[in-house]
């Protein structure tokens, strides 16, 4: 880690047992987002030591930051990807392109900051890697193939004039790329006998004849895609400004402990709608409901039954027959 660092040797410590990396950088900050509100930027409540560190498993180069007041370690981390492009929109604040909003840097000093920031952008880029030897032919016999042959220098390739074989000379050509030459020495040392070489000699030949073709057609790379586009800041009052320059951002925090920031202001709440008056005694009654009319007579219930008189004696009996002045018949004579 640089001595230039304004971190004490205790919280430089911290960051390397942290920190199994390569850290290139490390120095004290806070990490703002432009989130939710991408026009503001709002303090993420981050802060410790900011480390520019690289993966050397990965091959990668990230962005973390580590916890100096407690034993939480890395507490946020970022990697870079292709394309990635760091702004130093102050002297103490810089910002970049996060995966769903602007991120920013504030530090606590500008010195720090110029430090990260040359660090930052003068990393340097993944060397590629050696290509492997080719396999080793049977000295005994068998063929050549591409995979033995590895073209010469991209755009030094000259044209064939005369490529032979002699068996005092050995391999003669005139005119020929000296890189090819190299690869011929390079055959016959990787056990490549001079007779599998004669045996051989067309499809060298035709192999060199499609690489000059090849150097000849001009390849087109296709541009890596562009960065994200740079989105603007957000956050209640205690944010930074935005990247626009609209404002400035916050200052840098200082070494000593940092309040905490004014609570955001509650926006004004809605006039809501006063409810109507209670109604006046005094008033007029509100008319009772007009009466439910009686229910439909049913017709499949009996008939009543007779209503008994008042009084509670019993009717007479009818009279007798009347009697006649007439005597009654004799009775009919005995039997003799």
């Amino acid at each position: 880690m640089p001595s230039q660092s304004s971190l004490s040797a205790d919280e430089k410590n911290l960051v390397k047992k942290a920190l199994p990396d390569k850290v290139l950088t490390a120095v004290p900050g806070r990490v703002y987002f432009a989130h939710p509100q991408p026009t503001k930027w709002s303090y993420g409540g981050l802060q410790g030591a900011l480390a520019f560190s690289r993966d050397e498993s990965k091959g990668a180069f990230f962005l973390k930051l580590v916890d100096l007041t407690g034993s939480r370690g890395v507490i946020w981390q970022h990697e870079l990807y292709d394309g990635f492009e760091y702004f130093q929109d102050r002297p103490y604040f810089h910002s970049f392109a996060g995966d769903e909003c602007m991120i920013g840097f504030v530090f606590a000093g500008e010195k720090d900051a110029k430090l990260f920031h040359k660090k930052v952008t003068t990393r340097k880029a993944d060397k590629v890697p050696k290509v492997a030897p080719a396999a080793k032919a049977n000295k005994k016999g068998g063929k050549i193939d591409k995979s033995m042959i590895s073209g010469p220098t991209a755009g030094s390739f000259k044209h064939v004039a005369h490529m032979g074989f002699d068996e005092e000379k050995g391999f003669t050509s005139t005119n020929v790329d000296p890189s090819w030459l190299a690869f011929l020495d390079g055959l016959k040392s990787q056990g490549v006998s001079d007779d599998l070489i004669k045996e051989n000699m067309d499809f060298i030949k035709g192999f060199i004849r499609d690489a000059q073709q090849a150097e000849q057609t001009v390849v087109v790379k296709k541009k890596p895609p562009p960065p994200p586009a740079r989105k603007v800041g957000h956050g209640p009052s205690s944010s930074v400004a935005s990247t626009n320059g609209d404002s400035a951002p916050a200052p840098p925090p200082s070494r000593a402990p940092i309040p905490r920031p004014p609570p955001p202001q509650q926006p004004p709440r809605p006039t809501s709608v006063a409810p109507p008056p209670p109604p006046q005694r005094g008033s007029p009654p509100v008319p009772a409901p007009p009466a439910r009319p009686p229910p439909p007579a049913r017709t499949n219930v009996p008939p009543p039954p007779p209503t008994r008189p008042v009084s509670s004696t019993p009717p007479p009996p009818p009279p007798p027959p009347a009697r006649t002045s007439n005597p009654p018949p004799a009775p009919p004579p005995a039997p003799p």
